[in-house]
């Protein structure tokens, strides 16, 4: 197989000679149609009969800068094609292909990852690059299109998460043979730093809990501060998750908010499936808003059964996450009022306070990885790194003491 390179206006071309092909002309108005593609009964242009020939074939790419560019890619695409490795072009657009992606990969996603995908390609990544066939992306336009974000006033961490939308798409894209490299490898995200954690000290927890005990809500509260639960897991508990004469409950769903509608779920992880005992003082709360939750379904006619969620209204409806989140956001602005220096925290931080707290008090790692449903312990150790130094003060002194015990 033979090639060569020629210049094109201002730029390069590279042009490689497959030989005689099977295609499909028109002869009235000459059109080719290469049998690669698919038969045809008639000429689209036209109309005209389509008759069966063999032509000479040439696979032609531009756009290069340099003719040491284009040779460069040249030598590249004869070597892949007689290794049998070389991919066509796609001429798809980037716009056509990721309509095709997002419902071919909707089954392997959690709904609210699914929403998030389908928001940055239809809001930024469809608008910025939807125009440019997929075989022609490069790393260039992946950065010219976080500049104009940028400029939007999309933040860093908005930008890196459609940077990571995009990457997941190419990367399928030459899993699926689409693109011989993922050209979004190549490109420059903007770089996020990890903005500080916000939890409570024990002494917080307890002040915001012995305020709030009054409050409808504090058993959840209370409940997802001692477990470490996420938001989702707490509000997709069941009655039949409990067993509060063991002091444990089990987490098999969540209810996460997709847009504003919620859905029931599985866990995020297969280590997010897991049991949790209770303590001691989370159980009597507990038992004290069975009593109370019983007694407002009571009065609308209803019983509490197996699958009667834990956490409902007032009319005896699943709490709704967002509804969770504005309740604790207003028990918290009135317990700030009376408390001096409380911090203020998103409903999430009660389980970062969790395991800051669970850390602090030397229990080991792989427990409270366990706890929280982490995957991995390391994935533990590196969220909360900054309780970390604290442990290895206390380590010291309790090995130096076992030495210079006398």
């Amino acid at each position: 197989m033979r090639g060569h390179v020629r210049r094109r206006g201002a730029r390069w071309q590279t042009v490689v000679e497959i030989g005689e092909q099977p295609a499909q002309v028109c002869p009235p108005c000459k059109k080719v149609y290469w049998l690669d593609n698919k038969r045809r009964e008639r000429c689209p242009l036209c109309g005209g009969e389509l008759e069966d020939v063999r032509r000479r074939r040439q696979n032609t790419q531009s756009g290069y800068n340099t003719k040491k560019e284009a040779e460069a890619a040249l030598q590249k695409q004869l070597v892949a094609r007689r290794e049998g490795t070389y991919c066509e072009p796609d001429k798809t657009t980037v716009s056509e292909y990721l309509k095709e992606w997002l419902p071919a990969i909707e089954h392997t996603l959690r709904p609210n990852s699914y929403h998030a995908y389908k928001g940055d390609v239809d809001s930024h990544i469809a608008e910025h690059l939807g125009r440019i066939p997929l075989g022609q992306l490069h790393a260039g336009h992946i950065n010219a299109m976080y500049a104009s974000l940028a400029e939007q006033g999309l933040s860093p961490a908005t930008r890196r998460r459609i940077h990571r939308t995009l990457h997941r798409a190419l990367h399928d894209a030459v899993r699926w043979g689409r693109l011989r490299a993922n050209p979004a490898a190549a490109a420059d995200p903007p770089r996020v730093t990890a903005p500080e954690m916000k939890t409570w000290s024990g002494q917080q927890l307890r002040q915001f809990l012995d305020h709030v005990a009054d409050d409808r809500l504090h058993p959840l509260w209370r409940t997802m501060a001692l477990t470490g639960m996420r938001r989702g897991e707490a509000l997709g508990l069941k009655l039949g998750d409990i067993d509060l004469d063991a002091a444990r409950l089990n987490i098999r769903r969540a209810r996460v908010q997709v847009g504003y509608e919620v859905r029931e779920s599985e866990p995020k992880t297969k280590r997010s499936a897991r049991m949790l005992p209770l303590d001691a003082e989370t159980v009597v709360v507990l038992r004290s808003w069975l009593e109370r939750q019983a007694g407002e379904l009571g009065r609308l006619e209803a019983k509490q059964t197996a699958d009667t969620f834990l956490f409902t209204n007032e009319a005896g409806e699943p709490l709704h996450p967002d509804r969770a989140r504005k309740c604790f956001e207003t028990a918290q602005a009135r317990v700030r009022k009376e408390v001096e220096d409380l911090p203020r925290i998103r409903l999430h931080d009660l389980r970062h306070t969790f395991a800051t707290l669970a850390l602090s008090a030397g229990i080991n790692p792989k427990v409270v990885a366990d706890r929280l449903g982490h995957s991995t312990v390391s994935m533990t150790l590196d969220r909360y790194s900054h309780v970390l130094p604290a442990l290895q003060e206390s380590a010291v002194e309790l090995v130096a003491a076992l030495v210079d015990r006398r």
